[in-house]
């Protein structure tokens, strides 16, 4: 009972400053954080444990749900080599960089751990990226390039920081191995989320006369398409996404049709 205490006690505190931030004008996830390292230092504050499976399930996918509903399906294809690029190949090379300069400056530290802090640093936030763009006077090109880097950059950082531990624990890096996972990681995600959307749409159809039903599925398809790519051993937040930018196309030609 106390876990769901702290989780309420987190959403509130949330809620509370997206308001602020909004007034204020400030990057809503920079607030979180300065927050949350003000919260850490408080001298009578009790460590908090909270499983994380609990976090990623609750907040992670509706987060990259609207966070990829909100992206122009037309304008992630049109910028889909950059996308790309900045999600694979700069992915790698933060990981790599961070890593030398985790190896240098902290002592005793060896490669392979190095390399898992890395890979944890390198992937940026795609929630964070929406959030933070916003307001800024960017260019559209440049906003979707950013904001669809960082809800795709997840299958990188994965395959990266698996391999990592995987160095830690005493296993060999084989290149071969490691590209094979980010396929299927990637490829997996991609393929749950495109079934996902294809399932919604064809229940939609059904009853979208029913606008309670139709709320109801649209609210849960986040959640579903997560569990079921994590229980495949894919990458759920790709499938989020996948899904997110499929019924966002959905909806425009429905009310276009309307």
């Amino acid at each position: 009972m106390e876990n769901y205490s702290i989780i309420i006690f987190i959403l509130a505190i949330v809620i509370g400053l997206s308001a602020f931030a909004e007034k204020a004008k400030l990057p809503y996830p920079i607030l979180l954080v300065i927050v949350g390292i003000a919260i850490g230092f408080i001298p009578t504050m009790a460590e908090i444990e909270i499983n994380p499976e609990i976090i990623f399930l609750l907040f992670l996918p509706p987060l990259l749900y609207d966070a990829s509903f909100n992206i122009s399906p037309k304008d992630f294809k049109t910028n889909i080599n950059t996308i790309g690029t900045l999600a694979i190949t700069l992915v790698f090379l933060t990981t790599f960089w961070i890593a030398v300069v985790a190896h240098y400056m902290i002592p005793n530290i060896t490669w392979p751990l190095a390399f898992v802090i890395g890979a944890i640093l390198s992937a940026t936030d795609a929630v964070a990226a929406v959030s933070i763009t916003k307001g800024l006077g960017i260019s559209h090109k440049t906003i979707t390039i950013l904001e669809g880097e960082s809800l795709i950059n997840d299958a990188s950082a994965l395959v990266a920081y698996r391999f990592a531990v995987a160095a830690v624990m005493g296993s060999a890096f084989i290149i071969w191995e490691a590209t094979l996972q980010f396929i299927l990681l990637l490829g997996g995600g991609f393929l749950v989320g495109f079934v996902m959307a294809k399932i919604l749409s064809f229940i939609l159809s059904k009853v979208k006369k029913n606008a309670n039903v139709t709320i109801s599925f649209m609210l849960l398809m986040p959640f579903v398409t997560y569990l079921i790519a994590e229980h495949l051993h894919v990458s759920g937040v790709i499938a989020v996404v996948i899904s997110g930018l499929a019924i966002a196309l959905l909806v425009k030609k429905y009310f276009q049709k309307a």
